[in-house]
């Protein structure tokens, strides 16, 4: 009997392929890949993939000839309702079949905090004395969808702190995280056929959230400086253009103050709006933080953070420091969306934030996550006898390991997860492939540091 992992499994690998077939990805009459190509191209097993075309034959959307090899059928050119409702699917999905949360070996997630130092007790502490003293406005709607003003007061106190540039609160706009933020930002500055930039590589959530507006996607390198301003559309104008300035994800490279520079006279000549993602920067691992691309330009850069690394991912509370001229159709946006955030959460933030305790936890998690930084690249070097390039471990949650050479693809990850060991190809968060297929993206976060000796053994063993 199959598991429910395989049927998954079978399932996700025949929908790919009939999706590749309804949308030109194999053309009718073509010769699809063997089933030991496929096989290795998905990382999954050639069993599977025997099936999987058995199953498609006997649809009628392949056709085997014996001693040549299997095609595909014309079964028509119109598209078939049913493609619309299916959710789409990608390879590098096929190696996370099952829920994150079920995984129970070590995981080298990228950007993810250290969930079991949150500081729970002083939250509950927290929580209960907002809760006692919350007037019964408190538990109504509320009239400022921008959020909490005691919210948006400490988050304009902590910018200041940490990353160097003021604001005020009617600036700010409260977001269920900040994918809520992204989202409603390309809602209001995109419509189909429009053009915008990202980074390349960048998270696969990102990308996924342009991708669902239908605008046209420019991938734009990045390198040891960050995003390469020059290879920005030359014959065309951006609606808005997507960094992480402070802390690229994944290469972990700063912007150059030069390249800042140039990226701002290039907004404002193409009057783009620059969406600033900075995600984990508090954790810099030497000197002070990295300050804003947003400190150079209130008008043009708008400014995305997130409480899902400094504190907890559940907390789902986000934020926007916005351009007055895009307040009010935002925050229309926001009421279609959600109506507004959770009242009593942003109110225990803000009394958190008062009392100093986020200040007290990020100086905390700094030191434990500088142990974990340092202890992961010193098993690394260890392991592979220096064989490997570490880089982008400045600050953030994550390193970049390049192992010259080798090959880091989704059937490496696939065998290791096997042996209770999770790692992240660098080439799973490119838009253009083919370019980091030597490298991994290494999270130090939320593994301790006997996960990752025992990790980056086994990593070694089998590579």
């Amino acid at each position: 009997m199959k598991t429910e992992l395989t049927e998954t499994k079978t399932r996700r690998v025949y929908t790919l392929i009939r999706n590749r077939i309804f949308q030109g990805g194999y053309e009718l009459g073509s010769l699809l890949p063997s089933t030991r190509e496929l096989a290795k191209e998905l990382g999954v097993s050639r069993a599977l993939i025997v099936e999987v075309y058995e199953q498609l034959t006997a649809e009628g959307y392949l056709e085997g000839r014996q001693g040549s090899g299997t095609y595909v059928m014309d079964i028509g050119r119109s598209r078939p309702f049913l493609i619309q409702q299916e959710d789409s699917i990608t390879t590098d999905q096929l190696s996370f079949s099952k829920d994150s949360g079920d995984f129970n070996g070590i995981d080298f997630r990228p950007s993810f905090p250290a969930l079991e130092h949150v500081p729970l007790q002083k939250w509950k502490r927290t929580a209960l004395e907002v809760y006692d003293n919350a007037p019964s406005s408190a538990f109504g709607y509320q009239e400022d969808l921008s959020g909490s003003w005691p919210l948006r007061q400490s988050i304009c106190q902590h910018l200041l702190k940490f990353k160097g540039f003021h604001c005020v609160p009617s600036q700010i706009i409260v977001t269920s995280g900040a994918t809520q933020a992204i989202s409603l930002l390309c809602k209001l500055l995109l419509k189909p056929k429009d053009i915008v930039a990202i980074e390349d590589p960048t998270a696969a959530f990102i990308h996924n959230i342009f991708v669902s507006t239908d605008a046209q996607i420019v991938p734009v390198p990045v390198d040891e400086h960050g995003l390469c301003v020059y290879n920005l559309p030359t014959h065309s104008q951006p609606k808005c253009i997507f960094v992480t300035p402070s802390h690229q994800f994944p290469s972990g490279s700063i912007l150059s103050i030069s390249r800042r520079i140039q990226l701002l006279d290039y907004a404002r000549r193409t009057r783009s709006y620059i969406i600033e993602d900075d995600y984990d920067s508090e954790f810099r691992y030497g000197g002070m933080p990295i300050h804003a691309l947003r400190e150079l330009d209130a008008e043009r850069v708008i400014y995305v953070g997130t409480f899902s690394k400094n504190l907890f991912p559940s907390l789902r509370l986000g934020y926007m420091v916005v351009p007055q001229e895009l307040l009010e159709p935002l925050l229309e946006l926001k009421r279609m969306a959600d109506m507004q955030c959770p009242t009593l959460p942003q109110l225990t933030l803000a009394q958190f934030m008062k009392e100093g305790h986020l200040e007290r936890h990020i100086t905390r998690m700094k030191r434990i996550y500088g142990k974990r930084r340092k202890h992961l690249i010193a098993a690394m070097n260890e392991a592979f006898d220096g064989k490997v390039t570490i880089s982008g471990d400045a600050s953030g949650l994550h390193v970049v390991a390049k192992f010259p050479g080798r090959n880091i693809d989704l059937l490496t990850s696939m065998q290791l997860e096997e042996q209770h060991i999770r790692i992240y190809p660098a080439e799973r968060y490119t838009i253009s492939k083919e370019k980091y297929t030597e490298s991994l993206i290494m999270g130090f976060g939320n593994v301790t540091e006997l996960q990752i000796t025992k990790g980056v053994k086994t990593i070694a063993q089998f590579l």
